[in-house]
């Protein structure tokens, strides 16, 4: 067979990567050809996306991969949820897209919440309510700017709108609509209902594609720019990086109905496949969440803090003259004995940067728990509470979906952090499956093959099993351990009370 050369663009918190997957009929092979930097840019007190840039880049880029490849044959992009951009009637971007950071949605929280209540967005959409979603971006937008309703043509979650861009062609992918809590919970469609309420216009929002489709060929002028062939297609393949790390798992149906995920990395996202949307009490109650997978069926998931806590903590630590690395962290970590001693990763008092030693130390004095007397322990102490965090929500998971979970899959940049794998095993007593790193890239890849018929579905967990290896690591037996999660439950609630600020220093 010959070789089929794809280029998935990655854009992720801190950079932009393209990165090659050949494809020979068998397995993927990847290679990153060009990484860039990619950081919302702050102007007069707001937060963008710097799209010019990440255009340029991305050209830079391809003409990288050319000169390595050959030829390309595909390529397409994934990023994060919930932000757009919005096209006057002419096709231009009426201003530069927002990041979900900005803090121009924080004027019209009461405001939307008088036009839709928390419960009733999460049973009309799916989707918990957050200030960071589209659809309280685009309300801030409108409330803003009343000339939208009259000079804004379409929406364009960003990768679309970079779509967009290398080919004229506006289509909205599923996976990544799933996240702007606008579509209705029934039919998967954008939700008229809610668009009503909110004043934003049905007519900024075209077709969704399920399952991906071929944008076309790069304009003209790109081509002759970049010297690329005619043939490279820009592929609308899975937008939504999480829903791309599902795909690329190799997992058969019947494997999903008991395994939960978790995307390991800065932050955590965990879940489960479902047929349809899960819109129960117990879910909403619990903070669950629906997103669309590639092939229109759904992920409930519930997004925690995964590793930014350690990551803050070795930033710090750096600032202060000791330059200890991740690995030496987590052999520090592994010889420290265990307090059982616990942090809420998710409580507010963890969510901003700085400090982050002495916010640990403050919450477990406020709690009344043993406080970390070494390195080791305190990030001991902070990788546990991560692995109960998971247990918890994995429980969520169970009870929302009524349906129970045997195993867990984790991939991302986290399952590097093996004492963390070990541990998730460990408290949640399930065995864990780790693989890949590069969960998001393989599945941007595999969505251009499933585009171009160049792999079947049903092919799809043989082709990830011979692409990457994935390492079983079987639970340890635990002593006590129903006593010790019950303490973090305890602990959690307790926690409730803690200030979500530490007091300015003197």
């Amino acid at each position: 067979m010959a070789i089929t050369n794809l280029i998935a663009v990655d854009l992720g918190a801190s950079s932009g990567r393209l990165i090659s997957g050949q494809f020979d009929g068998d397995q993927i092979h990847l290679k990153e050809q060009f990484r860039f930097s990619n950081q919302p840019v702050a102007v007069n007190g707001h937060l963008y996306w710097d799209y010019l840039k990440i255009f340029q880049e991305i050209k830079y880029g391809l003409a990288i991969a050319r000169r390595d490849l050959g030829r390309i044959d595909g390529m397409s992009i994934d990023t994060w949820g919930v932000d757009y951009g919005i096209l006057s009637q002419r096709g231009e971007l009426l201003f530069a897209p927002h990041s979900y950071r900005d803090s121009r949605t924080d004027a019209v929280k009461k405001a939307f919440y008088q036009r839709m209540s928390p419960c009733k967005l999460f049973l009309e959409t799916g989707n918990q309510a957050a200030m960071i979603n589209t659809n309280v971006q685009l309300f801030a937008d409108v409330t803003r700017y009343p000339f939208l309703l009259t000079e804004g043509a379409d929406v364009l979650m960003m990768p679309n709108l970079i779509g967009y861009f290398f080919t004229g062609v506006k289509q909205t992918d599923f996976t990544i609509a799933s996240t702007s809590g606008l579509l209705d919970v029934a039919n998967r469609d954008w939700d008229e209902a809610v668009l009503h309420k909110l004043g934003i216009p049905r007519s900024w929002f075209g077709q969704l594609v399920t399952g991906g489709a071929v944008l076309g060929p790069l304009r003209p002028e790109i081509q002759a720019e970049l010297q690329l062939n005619e043939e490279m297609q820009v592929i609308n393949g899975v937008g939504h990086d999480t829903a791309a790390a599902v795909l690329a798992l190799p997992l058969t149906p019947e494997d999903w109905q008991q395994t939960a995920f978790i995307s390991c990395g800065t932050w955590s996202i965990i879940g489960r496949k479902t047929v349809k949307p899960i819109v129960s009490l117990a879910a909403a109650d619990a903070g669950l969440t629906n997103e669309g997978c590639f092939d229109g069926s759904n992920r409930l998931l519930q997004n925690v803090t995964g590793l930014w806590i350690v990551q803050e903590l070795q930033r710090e630590w750096s600032y202060q003259g000791e330059m200890v690395d991740f690995g030496k962290m987590t052999a520090e970590a592994q010889a420290a004995q265990s307090l059982h001693s616990y942090i809420d990763p998710n409580h507010p008092l963890f969510t901003g940067p700085s400090r982050m030693e002495e916010k640990i130390e403050a919450f477990l004095h406020q709690t009344g728990q043993p406080v970390p007397q070494s390195r080791g322990q305190l990030v001991r102490t902070v990788l546990e509470s991560l692995a109960m965090t998971y247990r918890q929500t994995i429980f969520n998971l169970e009870q929302g979906a009524e349906m129970p979970l045997t195993k867990i899959h984790m991939f991302g940049g986290g399952i590097q952090n093996q004492l963390l794998v070990q541990l998730t095993a460990d408290l949640t007593q399930m065995p864990v499956s780790a693989g890949p790193i590069e969960a998001s890239v393989t599945g941007n890849i595999v969505s251009q093959l499933l585009v171009l018929k160049k792999l079947a579905p049903e092919d799809v967990a043989a082709t990830m099993k011979q692409s990457y290896t994935v390492a079983t690591i079987q639970p340890q037996v635990v002593p006590d351990l129903d006593a010790q999660f019950k303490a973090f439950q305890q602990m959690v609630e307790k926690g409730k009370a803690v200030a979500a600020e530490l007091p300015p220093k003197m």
